[in-house]
């Protein structure tokens, strides 16, 4: 059976025929996309309400593997955490045990700027539905690829990565094998810019110990560094020790560097990663988020495809 269109039509009058069809087409689409945000949005909420400060908020362990070096937990509610104790073992300080300050909570800024990005997105549909024009085909494609590239950030800081670190039993610390963000390590040189409050616990930080806690896909990474100044590093004591083997150094990522701390230039000493349990909330926001951005990305594709537009990520 033949699908030929007869009686013929003359090629002026198929090719309006044609555009007439498409723009019955594209707006049918463009009106379908509305249900689509509105779904769209309502996932989003539901993502705000993950990050948001409800307690009892989530437990986490915080224990190194195979090791003594750090046993503990913390409890992470909204963009901060609230509560947790630490004990540390580590080889180059005595024995410590910190808590968090009850009045001063540790924050979390990575979250922080996870909950602007939400935040940016729910403004986005919304003007997108209310403020512009709902039937503009380029208006909403522009909008819709605004809001796929806020999404995909915000799933960015969620995203597992591949495995951070390693423990080393010979030296009983952790060696991470990747380096994320700026040189000088996992996490970047945040924690020589921005050193952690020690006024964050009871007691107080030692002068020479940075503690840092990040979020991490779905847990939380902790790294505490122990530091030195250089003019003590390099004292040539220490380096014959180093070379004739009387003193062993502890190897990590970040022994050879020197770095500015609190307008000082410092050696790590030791360094030691350990992750925490997984935070299931962070896990079903991250579900969540890939979701969504994959509900986002189709609409992007279909409406290209009508408004015969190529969709580059």
């Amino acid at each position: 059976m033949s699908t030929t269109v007869w009686p013929y039509l003359p090629p002026a009058e198929l090719k309006a025929e044609e555009e007439a069809s498409t723009a019955r087409e594209l707006s049918w689409l463009l009106d379908s996309l509305q249900e689509t945000l509105v779904d769209v949005k309502s996932g989003l909420e539901e993502c705000y309400a993950l990050l948001a400060p409800i307690e009892p908020g989530s437990t986490l362990v915080m224990s190194s593997p195979r090791s003594e070096n750090v046993k503990g937990h913390v409890t992470r509610v909204g963009d901060g955490v609230v509560r947790g104790t630490l004990s540390l073992r580590l080889k180059t300080l005595p024995p410590l045990n910190l808590s968090l300050e009850p009045t001063n909570p540790l924050p979390l800024p990575t979250l922080s700027h996870l909950r602007t990005l939400l935040n940016q997105s729910l403004d986005c549909i919304d003007i997108t539905r209310w403020t512009g024009d709902r039937h503009s085909a380029p208006f909403i494609s522009a909008q819709l690829r605004l809001l796929h590239s806020i999404i995909g950030e915000a799933l960015a800081i969620l995203t597992p990565a591949p495995s951070l670190a390693i423990p080393d039993p010979g030296v009983g610390t952790v060696i991470p094998t990747i380096s994320h963000g700026k040189k000088g390590g996992v996490g970047g040189l945040d924690w020589s810019h921005t050193p952690t409050s020690p006024l964050h616990f009871l007691p107080p930080l030692p002068a020479n110990l940075s503690l840092t806690l990040t979020p991490c896909s779905t847990s939380l990474l902790l790294m505490l560094r122990v530091l030195e100044p250089v003019a003590v590093a390099s004292h040539l004591g220490s380096r014959f020790a180093h070379a004739i083997g009387a003193q062993r150094r502890l190897e990590h990522d970040e022994m050879e560097g020197v770095y500015m701390w609190k307008g000082e230039e410092v050696r790590v000493k030791e360094k030691v990663v350990v992750e925490s349990s997984s935070d299931p909330s962070l896990l079903s926001l991250g579900a969540k988020l890939g979701a969504l951005e994959r509900a986002v990305g189709s609409a992007r594709l279909g409406l290209g495809a009508v408004m015969g537009e190529r969709i580059e990520d």
